[in-house]
């Protein structure tokens, strides 16, 4: 066992400050306000969809060129979401979060006021790069959770970010018939305004680096030695702009291209996020055949957020199946394990969308092209969520870089297609345009059946793999001799008991004990 620096300032055992520490109903009152910041993120990129063809209008700019609206906070979030991760891992979760949220909520009034087409351009992009930060909420998960417990924690992450986008458009439209479309980013902003308020009410900071460092600089201050230190400020003074650059931009970039996990996966979960925000404008296109009134055109998200739901629950299923697993494998499960509820989902998600394609039009009643996009929301929910899974166990201390590298091509993707979406539909016609996506989605099917049985073979010719394994051994090793530090400070605390009551007075000593 290793020598321990004395002046090192780490959580106790038990330590009331240690998020992970925290009781159960703590934890999840801080995530739950964490996701409702991530849900109003997502709103906020799909709330203005109704809007567009107003706001054209009113602008005087063409509806193609209103998309751009949409398309440029997609755009937004995915360079904020490689640029902010690391200063929330520096700085600390809370005044992240309070700064970057108040200027989303800032950025609302601009748009609301905007006297012409590139001021809201220019702070709907703003507006995406800050909302990226509330995507932080994962990391705040593996703030409070160790890795074997964050299971459900996750699986609400997932479901925070698809519930966003899916009742987005339905507040936006409604909003849009009752006051018009400049209301949407007021109703943003205010909304904006109260979820913000109560993150700063409710929320303490999760970032245990941060909470040590406040610690070390309590200790130094009060005892006035100034060799107190935490590792998150050794860290810290090692960490060049150099090194900031390469975490947030390079390395992403690189694992992106070179990373065959890294890519495929990240092309086949950018293009189900992508579906959902196509489905923003096919949608109402859709459902106009049914002489639907304005706000009623999106409420067919309903099916899909039920399908998420009913992923949702499911998910224990999976967690069951993974703990088999690992007990197959002496405690250590495989990665590929968390692809098991992938390969039913993945066939789903062709056969959802053909469902869809060729069942979404009159005569045909609405409800059942409604079963095929709660179908659709199953399989989306599961490929969201094991793809992070996956990737995340794939490349242990990279996976930072690897989830970064596929949001930032998730948020392309998903900014992108909105403006293909109504060219698409109108030009192949409505069932054409869906079964196209369904015969991509036909091939994408493929991944995770090959990613399961040959997923070992890949990860060892990844150019991380020497030093993803050497880290993880190397946290065996901190494991093991954290949890020897412990036993033996508790066999000296036993000790030390033992010799204090055999010098005690008769009368005090335990009954059972002998006399000497």
């Amino acid at each position: 066992m290793r020598k321990r620096d004395p002046f090192l300032v780490t959580f106790d055992h038990n330590d009331t400050e240690d998020p992970r520490e925290f009781p159960a109903w703590r934890k999840w009152q801080i995530i739950i306000i964490a996701f409702t910041l991530e849900v109003w993120a997502n709103v906020i990129s799909a709330a203005v969809v109704p809007g567009i063809e107003a706001l054209a209008a009113d602008l005087d700019v063409s509806v193609p060129k209103a998309r751009v609206v949409q398309a440029i906070f997609l755009y937004g979030f995915a360079i904020g979401a490689v640029t902010l991760t690391p200063i929330s891992e520096d700085y600390g979760r809370w005044p992240t979060h309070v700064v970057s949220v108040f200027l989303v909520g800032i950025f609302q009034i601009p748009c609301a006021l905007a006297p012409n087409f590139a001021t809201v351009v220019v702070f709907r992009f703003l507006a995406g790069f800050f909302a990226a930060t509330t995507f932080n909420a994962v990391g705040i998960v593996s703030d409070m959770w160790d890795p074997e417990s964050q299971g459900m924690a996750v699986n609400s992450f997932a479901f925070a970010a698809e519930f966003g986008i899916v009742i987005g458009p339905i507040i936006g439209g409604y909003t849009y018939v009752s006051v018009g479309y400049r209301w949407i980013f007021g109703v943003l902003g205010l909304g904006t305004a109260f979820f913000l308020l109560l993150w700063i009410l409710t929320c303490p900071e999760t970032r245990a680096g941060i909470i040590l460092t406040r610690r070390a600089k309590r200790k130094r201050k009060e005892t006035g030695d100034s060799r107190w230190h935490s590792h998150h400020e050794l860290a810290m003074r090692e960490r060049s702009f150099r090194t900031v650059v390469q975490e947030t931009v390079f390395r992403p970039v690189y694992m992106l291209f070179r990373e065959p996990i890294v890519l495929w996966f990240a092309l086949f979960d950018g293009f189900n996020y992508a579906i959902i925000y196509l489905f923003l404008e096919a949608i109402p296109l859709i459902y106009k055949q049914y002489n639907w009134s304005e706000g009623a055109l999106n409420l067919p998200f309903l099916a899909l957020l039920v399908g998420v739901l009913i992923a949702y629950f499911l998910y224990p299923v999976q967690m069951a199946a993974e703990r088999r697993e690992a007990r197959k494998n002496n405690g250590e499960m495989p990665p590929e394990a968390r692809l098991l509820w992938m390969l039913p989902g993945a066939v789903l998600f062709p056969a959802s969308l053909f469902w869809f394609a060729w069942t979404s039009r009159p005569p045909i009643p609405w409800i059942v092209s409604c079963l095929a996009t709660a179908m659709f929301g199953i399989s989306s929910h599961i490929i969201f969520i094991s793809v992070s899974d996956y990737t995340i166990a794939s490349y242990s201390i990279y996976s930072a870089s690897a989830v970064g590298a596929q949001s930032l091509l998730r948020e392309i993707l998903s900014g992108s297609v909105t403006f293909v979406s109504e060219p698409m539909y109108h030009n192949l016609g409505y069932q054409w345009a869906s079964s196209t996506l369904a015969f991509i989605a036909l091939v994408l099917a493929m991944l995770p059946p090959l990613l399961y049985f040959f997923g070992p073979q890949i990860r060892a010719k990844s150019a991380f793999a020497l030093e993803i394994a050497q880290a993880e051994a190397r946290a065996r090793v901190d494991k093991q001799d954290a949890r020897d530090a412990y036993e033996a400070e508790q066999e000296s605390k036993l000790n030390e008991a033992r010799q204090g009551q055999s010098h005690a007075p008769a009368e005090f000593q335990d009954q059972d004990t002998p006399a000497n």
